[in-house]
Order: C-alpha cells, then sequence, then structure tokens
C-alpha cells in the first residue's frame, strides 16, 4: 500500500523536478478525477510553461474551468478542444488539432467514461457510448498519439478505469452488440479487458512508453449517475450515489493526487526514463508491470496481479480483440 502521505510527499517534490515546456493532453478532465489531476498538474507546474490541451463537449461550460487553471498558473498555455469522444471519429480532429501545433507529448490522461445503466443505446457509428468513452476512442487516441509521445523524453500515458479487473470476453461479440449480451457490468468487464489488453500491444511496441492502468476504487464523482435518466435516474442521484459517496468513497482530490503520482513517479516508469521521475519513496519498491508492459494498479497504489486471467486471455483473444479494434477504426474512418 502507498499511503496518502507518500503520494503527496513525493507530488511535493514535481514543482523542482519537472522540467520546462511539458506539452500534456487530458481526456475526460472537465469534472472528477480528471479535473482534479489536471489542476495538480497545472499547480505542479507553475513558472515552468506548460502547454496543456483539455478535450470535453462544452467549451463554453468549461470557461470558468480554463480561467481558474490559468489564474493558477500564468505561465501554462491552455487550450480546450471541444468535441464529443462518444464518436471515435471525432478522436482525429483532436489529435490533428495537437499535431498542427505540438511536435512531441508528454503526458496523455484518460479519464473519460460512465457506467449505463439502462441498457445498451447506439451511437450513429453503430457503437455503444460508454464503450466507446472507455475503449474504442482512448484507444484510438493513443494509438494516433504514439508518434509524438515517442517524441518525448519521458512520455507517459495514464488510464483511469478498471487496470486489475479484467475478465472473460464474450469472444464472439466483443463490442456486446447482439440481443441480451449487453449488461452495465459485462460492458465494464468488456472495456477495462480490451483496454488492458491493447495497451500490452502498444507497450510491446513502444518500450520507451510509461503506460499506466489504474483502478481508482469508488470514488466521490458524477459517474454513478452520467448513465441513468428517468426514474432509474433520480433514485441514483439523489438516494444511492450520495450514500455511497458519503459512507464508502475516496475523495475526487486523494484520487487525483494517485493519478498524477502514477504519472511522475519511478515507481510505475519504463527502467529507460524512471530517472527523470520523482524517486521511489523510501520503502517502497518498482512496481512490477505485466509481461507484457503494462502497469496495472489497484486502488491503493500497489501493482495489480491479474496475471493468471491475463495469460489465458492473450492466448485466446489477444489478437482478436486487436483485429476487432482496427476494423472499427477502419470503417469509422472511411465514414468520415
Amino acid at each position: 500500500m502507498v499511503s496518502l502521505d507518500i503520494v503527496r510527499a513525493a507530488n511535493a517534490q514535481l514543482p523542482s523536478m519537472l522540467p520546462n515546456h511539458l506539452v500534456a493532453l487530458f481526456v475526460g478532465a472537465t469534472s472528477g478525477i480528471g479535473l482534479s489531476t489536471l489542476q495538480q498538474f497545472v499547480r505542479a507546474t507553475d513558472d515552468k510553461q506548460p502547454t496543456i490541451y483539455v478535450v470535453g463537449r462544452n467549451a463554453k461550460a468549461a470557461l470558468p474551468i480554463i480561467a481558474d487553471l490559468r489564474q493558477s498558473n500564468p505561465s501554462a498555455k491552455i487550450s480546450f478542444i471541444e468535441q464529443d469522444i462518444s464518436l471515435v471519429r471525432n478522436v482525429t480532429k483532436v489529435v490533428d488539432e495537437i499535431k498542427r501545433y505540438e511536435t512531441k507529448l508528454d503526458f496523455l490522461f484518460l479519464s473519460s467514461g460512465f457506467i449505463p445503466f439502462e441498457g445498451r443505446r447506439e451511437t450513429s457509428e453503430g457503437l455503444e457510448p460508454s464503450m466507446t468513452t472507455r475503449y474504442y476512442s482512448r484507444a484510438r487516441t493513443i494509438q494516433l498519439l504514439i508518434p509524438l509521445l515517442n517524441q518525448s523524453l519521458n512520455p507517459h500515458v495514464v488510464n483511469i478505469l478498471a487496470g486489475g479487473q479484467e475478465g472473460p470476453l464474450v469472444e464472439d461479440d466483443l463490442d456486446l452488440a447482439q440481443p441480451g449480451n449487453f449488461s452495465f457490468v459485462r460492458s465494464s468487464v468488456h472495456s477495462a479487458t480490451m483496454l488492458t489488453l491493447t495497451l500490452e500491444r502498444f507497450a510491446s511496441e513502444n518500450p520507451k512508453i510509461s503506460f499506466v492502468h489504474a483502478f481508482p476504487g469508488l470514488t466521490s464523482t458524477p459517474t454513478l449517475t452520467r448513465g441513468s435518466s428517468g426514474l432509474v435516474g433520480i433514485i441514483m442521484r439523489w438516494i444511492v450515489s450520495p450514500v455511497l459517496n458519503a459512507l464508502f468513497a475516496y475523495s475526487v482530490d486523494d484520487v487525483g493526487a494517485k493519478a498524477l503520482f502514477y504519472a511522475t513517479n519511478a515507481r510505475y516508469s519504463v527502467t529507460e526514463t524512471a530517472a527523470l521521475c520523482t524517486p521511489l519513496p523510501d520503502g517502497i519498491s518498482k512496481a512490477k508491470p505485466t509481461v507484457r508492459g503494462v502497469y496495472l494498479v489497484g486502488e491503493k497504489g500497489d501493482p495489480a496481479d491479474n496475471e493468471e486471467v491475463l495469460q489465458d486471455l492473450r492466448t485466446q483473444v489477444g489478437d482478436k480483440v486487436w483485429k476487432h479494434t482496427s476494423e472499427i477504426f477502419d470503417r469509422v474512418t472511411q465514414e468520415l
């Protein structure tokens, strides 16, 4: 276990250790864990002239957020990119915007997503939106930005979802489109499992990039209320979510601090770039990645050992997941 005191002590070193002119992209950072991590990253890079891109659906609603960020770090160049990444095709627009101005990317932080309590719905791309935000759009973002990440001296990709929670897949229906296959539990397992398998593919092909897939645990965010409406939405918003948040949930600030720690500490970095990160805290050992190079992190900051499950998944469905994902990307691209 990595205590919160240890996390905050390590993060306190960031202002003196982080280099100038970092470039970071945050997807899913207009609320919750993503926003908290973004705020803490902006403060940690005070006077270091970072360039930060924030992706969200509503630029007008984000105006006060961006204003507060700029006030907390006047040296930062902060740009908001208005795109709805529940459509995979919009990821290309995000990446094209970044590539217009940047030749490297140091940090990629992905935390978008919601839990669909009302059953399967489809976007205009024929995909289920919660699975798109939790898997397809994340995978597409990483895939398109790998060239920029490889130009960084110390590139990190951090996914906040469900690292270590991987499980069996419906192999002949990976997007859960067939009647009777979709549920909010199964969609969560599919999203997390396909994400880890795809991150492993990226990691094995790009050994300089540190890939983290972290499970935050129950956190006091709006996640539980976004995937429901009507009576279910009322129950989730006014009864279930407040009770769970009050009694069991981690605070969003604490989880945001952990996420920043995962992105900047040598514990979760590949060997080649570990010296450029904040050092391992006393008494804490380096995390062990999966056999294919991804750091799966549990809610207490320890490595999430799910190797027995992943070993079978790699053999049985690893290539099938990537073939399915590539076919989705090809189809969406052709529709542009």
